[in-house]
């Protein structure tokens, strides 16, 4: 293993745990951090922080596109270096993680404004900066999800996975905080991430808003 340099950038609930990632300055791209090849437990979730840790590949090749961004961690050599709210401290420690809109986060794989084939070789975690006044929090059913409009006005409708976010409107139950959260902002970094294949839904790696850091 090697130690890397993380800025944990993406904290997202999933079915069978929660998944995290980073963006490593020293190699200047994003990795998906697993433990043993699976997802943190909820006593191992990290908070938003600059951490040296120590990773490496997997001995067995991944399937792309997560292969692109996972390695796996040893969790006990996590050394914290600093804590970030999230806002625009931690939007600006990440902003060379940016890209200019979803299609170049994914090098215009999107298909259908919504999803990437399983087995694509392209990124499976970015990031886009947008006016604030470009996201909404919309209610599907029992589910939260996120209307964006990027910066090539192209429109999505997200699936929310962060868990910040989730944190926020699972208490009331309403999106009015979160757009008032909006409301209140000039910008919106948000973190945007392709989900596992669905199997059900043809193998499509749907994506997912794995955080959003208004300032």
């Amino acid at each position: 293993m090697k130690p890397s340099n993380i800025i944990i950038s993406d904290i997202t609930k999933m079915k069978d745990g929660y998944c995290v990632g980073g963006w490593d300055t020293h190699e200047r791209r994003m990795k998906r951090l697993m433990i043993d090849g699976k997802y943190f437990t909820k006593y191992q979730i990290p908070k938003y922080s600059s951490i040296i840790v120590m990773n490496a590949p997997f001995d067995e090749p991944r399937k792309y596109p997560h292969r692109t961004e996972d390695v796996n961690i040893g969790y006990k050599s996590i050394k914290v270096q600093e804590f970030f709210e999230p806002g625009k401290q931690l939007a600006d420690r990440l902003r060379d993680s940016v890209s200019k809109d979803v299609q170049s986060i994914f090098n215009n794989k999107v298909k259908e404004k919504s999803w990437v084939a399983r087995g694509t070789r392209c990124a499976s975690l970015g990031a886009i900066l947008i006016p604030a006044q470009n996201i909404e929090f919309k209610k599907d059913g029992d589910k939260l999800r996120a209307k964006i409009t990027d910066q090539s006005n192209k429109e999505y409708s997200i699936a929310v996975s962060c868990k910040y976010i989730r944190d926020i409107y699972r208490k009331s139950k309403s999106t009015d905080k979160l757009n008032k959260m909006v409301s209140g902002a000039q910008y919106a970094h948000c973190r945007i991430g392709l989900a596992r294949p669905y199997y059900m839904q043809e193998n499509h790696c749907y994506l997912m808003l794995n955080g959003v850091f208004l300032y």
